[in-house]
């Protein structure tokens, strides 16, 4: 492609605004960003422009601001989820927290034009997010663990697989996405440990506990041929040889909620790393600790781990209350 300079970056319209994301999206994958960050990025601003495009609204790359984003806004608040599934009937509108992605993408575009020098100035750098409210982060209690694991059948390959994987990431916090990545070379039984691979291409080592080691232990030695006969590098394959895909495991979770009757929640593999951070911390853990355990890059997103469940505030609450303490119980 030829190297685009200032004066004709200024200029584009319609198709030439493909290359100029081409560049962009192309410089993303130089900095590390992962394949799924690209992606959103991709999808977002391919959206942005079609929805200017077809207002009449796509102009040259330099007259556009915080007007066309303010519109695109207001587009995207009339909008509903997945427009084009004709499966789901309760679709709803977008959340506050997919708006803010969308605006932060189309800012971290315009921050990239300044940079790069296509622009003189960034009529998006003041450009407000929207406030977000904040919601409790959901768990899943004792009783709902021991009930979802309860319905596993552990006498078969594929069960004690999907029991195992359950086991890890309560017990670890990873991202479904560095769990299906585990190789064999990865993974220390005798020391307790795994390497994985987290955001941003970033490795780094996680500990787990005894009893996931042994359950491990047992399905490598027992089970794990079971599923793939071939070779294959990966801790949890598919029959192919290559690593069981993030959809595998979100259906295999998402049945064995529903024949333990846990309709009341929405139980998916991220659930596990929420619930492993809280308990983690209200059992006596780091903060510190668990930043590095979860490959946060910020204390910041650790500290929404920091907070009492309503159960927690009630045993909290009937130790400390004046009342219990002046009067009794």
């Amino acid at each position: 492609m030829e190297k685009m300079n200032k004066q004709n970056i200024l200029e584009l319209t319609g198709e030439s605004f493909k290359e100029l994301l081409d560049t962009y999206f192309l410089q993303l994958g130089v900095l590390d960003r992962s394949a799924k960050t690209i992606s959103w990025y991709k999808e977002i601003l391919i959206r942005y422009f079609a929805f200017l495009k077809s207002q009449g609204s796509l102009k040259p790359i330099d007259e556009l601001g915080a007007g066309e984003l303010t519109g695109y806004i207001v587009h995207l608040k009339k909008s509903t989820k997945w427009p084009n599934n004709p499966h789901i009937k309760d679709k709803g509108n977008l959340s506050s927290l997919t708006i803010a992605g969308h605006i932060r993408a189309v800012k971290a575009f315009w921050g990239w034009l300044l940079n790069k020098g296509y622009l003189d100035s960034n009529p998006l750098a003041k450009f407000p997010m929207p406030k977000i409210p904040k919601r409790m982060v959901v768990i899943l209690g004792i009783e709902q663990i021991k009930e979802l694991v309860s319905v596993i059948d552990n006498n078969t390959a594929k069960g004690f697989r999907n029991y195992c994987i359950i086991v890890l990431l309560l017990d670890t916090g990873l991202r479904i996405s560095e769990l299906v990545g585990i190789k064999m070379v990865d993974l220390n039984i005798i020391q307790g440990i795994v390497k994985v691979i987290g955001k941003g291409q970033k490795e780094r080592v996680v500990p787990f506990s005894n009893r996931t080691r042994k359950e491990l232990q047992k399905y490598i030695k027992h089970y794990r041929l079971d599923i793939c006969s071939q070779e294959s590098p990966y801790l949890f394959p598919e029959a192919g040889g290559g690593h069981i895909s993030v959809n595998s495991i979100q259906q295999a979770i998402r049945r064995l909620a529903k024949k333990a009757g846990l309709q009341d929640i929405k139980c998916h593999p991220h659930i596990f790393r929420h619930t492993f951070a809280t308990m983690f911390l209200a059992n006596g853990g780091s903060d510190i600790a668990l930043k590095e355990i979860m490959g946060h890059e910020s204390y910041q997103t650790t500290q929404k781990y920091i907070h009492l469940q309503p159960q927690d505030l009630q045993k909290q609450h009937m130790k400390y209350s004046p009342v219990v303490n002046i009067f009794g119980e």
